[in-house]
């Protein structure tokens, strides 16, 4: 599968940012700043396979330039804490050619951002270390009809009140229009003192005027939550149109995806640069562990797949051997004098006493059959309780070995801490274990008698024995982990020290750490 990554992030004035700037590092090109009067220059960076402007229908052709689209939105922005733009970051498979990865972010930008009255500022990175992805910068104003920046918010009537009594706007409901009075004038509030009565105030020239309550809304919904959850979405399918169906790539988390693998942690620049001087970085060395799980696991699966093919078909040509002999010895039936055969399910089998000799060996034959079906679910009962007990001894080498590194890491944690967090980590994945035995122990009965009445259940009862497999990995997994920190630590220690005899050799004072 190929990796998915779309984030969604903000621009503003407030964190000393400027769009200008911000434009500028994406597009690998050279802007002034009219409003600061610095000039950014980034000809010089590596990377930048492509940029350009994506505009709606009633943008203006000017702001197919770059600095002049940017400083304008500087001066429309007057707040001190205004937003300029909306940067959506997302990850290119590497199994897209290059032609295939333009072709989808244009399509991607159109469809979501540019049909919908956003301006597109977007450019295409790749350094060539196998991260190609793409910076998109929407504006977060729409222009009007007369190619004029429109309003972020709209002020209108309040048309209900909430459970506390306060008015609010409800886009559900009909909003008060003075060209319909009549039919709208009862969707207004009031505007009421503390006496309970509506206010009013003198108008000179107009007399006294009636106070409605008015609500400030968006004029878009572009800062809705929602939105973020469909233009991801809307990526992931962008991008599987040119994915075959081993690389499809996924919006959701595996948690959501009902799937065991389990998510990489963000590893950062720093942990990275630790990783490229031959240092060990924490991040780095959980992200190791967390593949590693997720690479058994996944070999796990397709033994279990195969498991569940291999043992519905066997099922499947049990049945068929009792079917065809069930009717073979109906067929039968018919051609003997004296002699009435009702076979079923849940009949039994009466004959006469000149049927039996002729029809003993087939009923031999089909108690054979069934016999050689609850030999099969015997040795499944012994398989998983084998396995069962293996997982449960794992289990409880695992958590003592826990309980010895939370002791030592105890006495040798730094300053950070970073032992206590392992610890709990550790702790939380021993939760999660116990909690999956159990539920495997209450569902197992139940998975078996089901194994009887239908063979399609198989593949919901190798699913449990999927997820005990995939436990006792992780298991194992986790103590690595433990031990692996645990070395890493000692090794700061040692470094640390040898630091320190080094400086008291040169007659240095040694720092305290």
């Amino acid at each position: 599968m190929s990796i998915y990554h779309c984030s969604i992030k903000i621009i503003n004035r407030a964190g000393g940012r400027s769009a200008i700037a911000s434009a500028a590092y994406r597009s690998g090109e050279k802007l002034h700043n009219e409003e600061t009067g610095l000039t950014h220059d980034f000809t010089r960076k590596n990377g930048v396979i492509m940029n350009e402007i994506l505009l709606p229908v009633n943008a203006p052709i000017r702001f197919q330039n770059r600095e002049i689209l940017w400083n304008e939105v500087q001066r429309v922005e007057k707040r001190s804490d205004a937003q300029f733009a909306r940067e959506v970051e997302a990850a290119l498979p590497v199994e897209m050619t290059r032609a295939n990865q333009i072709e989808c972010v244009r399509n991607f930008i159109k469809e979501n951002f540019v049909n919908e009255g956003m301006i597109a500022d977007w450019a295409l990175h790749d350094k060539g270390d196998g991260n190609p992805h793409a910076h998109i910068m929407l504006t977060v104003r729409g222009i009007d009809s007369d190619s004029n920046w429109m309003p972020k918010q709209k002020s209108v009537f309040a048309n209900a009140r909430d459970s506390d009594g306060r008015a609010i706007y409800n886009p559900d409901l009909p909003v008060y229009d003075s060209k319909n009075k009549g039919a709208t004038k009862q969707y207004r509030i009031p505007v009421l003192d503390k006496n309970g009565n509506q206010k009013t105030r003198v108008r000179k020239g107009k007399g006294t005027e009636y106070l409605w309550e008015k609500i400030s809304i968006p004029v878009n919904d572009w800062n809705e939550h929602s939105q973020a959850e469909k233009w991801r979405e809307s990526w992931a399918k962008h991008c599987n149109k040119y994915l075959s169906e081993d690389n499809q790539i996924d919006h959701r988390s595996y948690e959501r995806q009902g799937s065991p693998m389990q998510a990489t942690i963000h590893e950062g620049v720093t942990a990275r640069k630790m990783e490229r001087n031959g240092k060990i970085a924490d991040r780095c060395e959980i992200n190791r562990g967390i593949k590693k799980r997720n690479s058994i696991t996944q070999q796990l699966i397709n033994v279990a797949k195969e498991l569940t093919y291999l043992i519905t078909k066997k099922a499947s040509e049990i049945f068929e051997r009792f079917r065809k002999t069930e009717a073979r010895l109906r067929n039968n039936s018919k051609h003997d004098k004296g002699t009435e055969l009702d076979f079923g399910y849940n009949r039994g089998i009466t004959e006469s006493a000149g049927g039996k000799a002729g029809r003993s060996i087939r009923i031999d034959e089909l108690k054979r059959f069934v016999a050689d079906t609850s030999e099969a679910i015997e040795k499944a009962d012994r398989t998983i309780q084998e396995l069962r007990e293996l997982i449960l001894k794992k289990e409880a080498e695992k958590n003592e070995r826990i309980r010895r590194i939370r002791e030592r890491q105890q006495l040798s944690r730094n300053g950070r801490g970073n032992a206590d967090k392992s610890g709990e980590a550790g702790a939380g994945n021993i939760r999660t274990e116990n909690q999956t035995i159990g539920n495997f122990d209450g569902e197992f009965g139940t998975e078996r008698e089901e194994l009887f009445a239908r063979s399609t259940d198989i593949e919901q009862f190798l699913n449990n024995l999927e997820t005990q497999e995939k436990a006792a990995g992780e298991k194992r997994i986790n103590s690595e982990i433990a031990r692996g920190i645990r070395d890493t630590q000692q090794q700061r220690q040692e470094a640390n020290r040898e630091q320190a005899a080094k400086e008291r050799s040169q007659g240095i004072k040694p720092k305290s750490r």
